[in-house]
């Protein structure tokens, strides 16, 4: 999936006709209803942006494969903006700089906004530490699991 800096500023992401499958299990439509389901506001428009009936999608969202490559392609897309957030929490800083400088005050919604970025970028790396530790404990399970099968034959 590829987002230009024009689609981030409108909330979007859309397949490239290079990208690689979203996932190699799935069909070219439900692709198409995958990146829909990420551009559209409701369902019933993502249906209709990719083509397929809206209970067509209901159905695919219980399929295993199909709700497993949507997960991935919403983390994905979720990545993309904190890491943009982490890119402009320089700019964040600097506001809240020359606001706390500036003594006519007064600027409270720029100030809300440069925290929230960087709360969000915060909260972006809290993610993937916790993400890095969940995956080395499930390297250290699967190590002991292995260990423990070669004991057992």
């Amino acid at each position: 999936m590829v987002a230009s800096n024009d689609d981030l500023n409108e909330g979007q992401i859309e397949g490239d006709a290079d990208d690689q499958p979203l996932d190699s299990g799935l069909k070219p439509n439900q692709e198409r209803a995958i990146i829909a389901l990420l551009n559209e506001p409701t369902i019933k428009r993502a249906a209709e942006s990719a083509g397929v009936g809206e209970k067509t999608i209901y159905r695919w969202m219980g399929d295993a494969t199909f709700s497993k490559a949507y997960r991935k392609a919403r983390r994905e897309a979720f990545s993309h903006a904190i890491s943009l957030t982490n890119h402009y929490a320089p700019h964040a800083v600097n506001t809240l700089v020359k606001v706390m400088s500036d003594s006519s005050a007064g600027h409270a919604a720029r100030v809300s906004a440069a925290s929230a970025m960087l709360r969000f970028g915060r909260e972006g790396i809290e993610l993937d530490d916790l993400a890095a530790r969940v995956e080395a404990l499930e390297a250290a399970s699967a190590k002991a699991e292995q260990k423990e099968k070669s004991w057992r034959r």
